[in-house]
């Protein structure tokens, strides 16, 4: 009988031991999984704010390009305006006639005239 339960304890011992081996696997297991989990996560936080930056920069590039567009702008209207009063283009009316059934809009008239 002594030796039914020494052999009951001792298979009980060994398969603690079995267990307790096979929980040290799965834990290093899991460690490992998570290292590279954690890993991935930075690479990509990484990855996200390379992006962000040039995301920025191409922004306030275009930013500048914006206001150089505007201010170019500016300029073009106010040399418009000023010409406007002196220019014998805007003195014509709409529509020009050439013939019965040859009309040319203004728009047209540049072109036509060889003004290009």
């Amino acid at each position: 009988m002594w030796q039914k339960k020494h052999f009951l304890w001792f298979s009980s011992f060994l398969h603690g031991l079995k267990d307790e081996g096979r929980r040290m696997k799965r834990r290093e297991k899991n460690r490992v999984a998570a290292q590279k989990s954690r890993k991935r996560q930075t690479q990509r936080a990484d990855q996200l704010h390379q992006a962000c930056e040039l995301l920025e920069q191409r922004n306030r590039k275009l930013k500048r390009e914006v206001d150089s567009l505007s201010e170019e702008q500016n300029f073009l209207s106010e040399a418009l305006r000023a010409h406007e009063p002196f220019c014998p283009i805007m003195h014509f009316p709409l529509t020009l006639y050439f013939g019965p059934s040859d009309v040319i809009f203004i728009d047209n008239l540049i072109s036509y005239s060889g003004l290009e």
